[in-house]
């Protein structure tokens, strides 16, 4: 060995001699520490993968938890239709009125019997409307001495419809006035005994459109006096024109008929539309 190299070992040798080694229990409490330290930064790498920025913000402040908004009250939806939902006696223009009412389930929706006979002629169909509930009132007027109800001043019939029926019913009637401006039919007209053919006409128009409610219309119909086609003379004297108020307010739909005796004007009927539906709004679905 050369002299260069046997001196470095020999100082090699002194130093390590000077070098304090550890206890065996000090160097296992060391290794402990670094594995314990080992196994927490590879459990933060895990975390931090599978939360992402989520973990990563738990060292900071946590901002409060925002405030659950309560829910809102849902307004009961309403299945009857209570009796406020018709006209009062002293909204209808008839004094001391016999009023006599009646309520059901599943009834068909009435409208004008003539006018659908009319739709079937000409290719529109009837769509039968049946009501989950309904209510109906006839004001009856008294007779002179107030003992007995003698004629029928006004009908009203309200209806809970389900939304896509009430829709197709203002649909179908929109249609049924489309098609029917004027009609004509034969029949058989009983008179002197005998039992003559004669031709009726009828027809109807929309007299006012969306003045009360969701939808509203109000309809004419006139019908003309029955005439012999061979004579021409006039069998019968023709009926007054009726008129018709039709009007939705959410699921609920009223059909009036005011005797032509009330002599209410297209003006006083809308009126009596927007009354009527305020009647109704209440009890509707949604209430308004």
């Amino acid at each position: 060995m050369r002299d260069d190299d046997l001196a470095f070992v020999e100082r090699v040798h002194r130093d390590l001699h000077d070098v304090k080694w550890p206890e065996p229990q000090e160097i296992r409490a060391t290794a402990r520490r670094r594995r314990r330290r080992t196994v927490a930064l590879a459990t933060v790498a895990v975390l931090a993968a599978v939360t992402g920025p989520a973990y990563a913000l738990t060292a900071r402040p946590e901002a409060p938890p925002a405030a659950t908004m309560p829910a809102l009250p849902q307004s009961p939806v309403r299945a009857d239709i209570p009796l406020d939902s018709l006209l009062a006696v002293t909204e209808v223009p008839v004094k001391n009125a016999v009023q006599l009412g009646d309520a059901g389930l599943g009834e068909v929706v009435r409208l004008d019997p003539t006018l659908q006979r009319c739709g079937d002629d000409r290719g529109v169909s009837a769509i039968p409307a049946y009501s989950r509930y309904s209510r109906s009132q006839t004001l009856l007027s008294r007779s002179k001495d107030g003992r007995a109800a003698v004629r029928v001043e006004l009908s009203q019939d309200v209806y809970r419809l389900d939304p896509l029926v009430s829709a197709r019913l203002f649909t179908h009637l929109r249609a049924l006035l489309d098609a029917c401006p004027e009609w004509r039919f034969a029949e058989s007209v009983e008179a002197g005994g005998e039992t003559t053919p004669n031709e009726s006409k009828h027809a109807w128009e929309t007299a006012a459109s969306n003045f009360a409610g969701d939808e509203s219309i109000l309809v004419r119909h006139v019908p003309f006096a029955p005439r012999g086609p061979a004579s021409g003379r006039t069998l019968e004297r023709s009926s007054p024109v009726g008129m018709t108020v039709v009007v939705r307010v959410g699921d609920l739909v009223t059909v009036l008929e005011p005797s032509p005796d009330l002599g209410l004007g297209d003006a006083d009927l809308e009126a009596l539309g927007r009354t009527a539906a305020r009647r109704l709004c209440p009890a509707a679905n949604p209430a308004c």
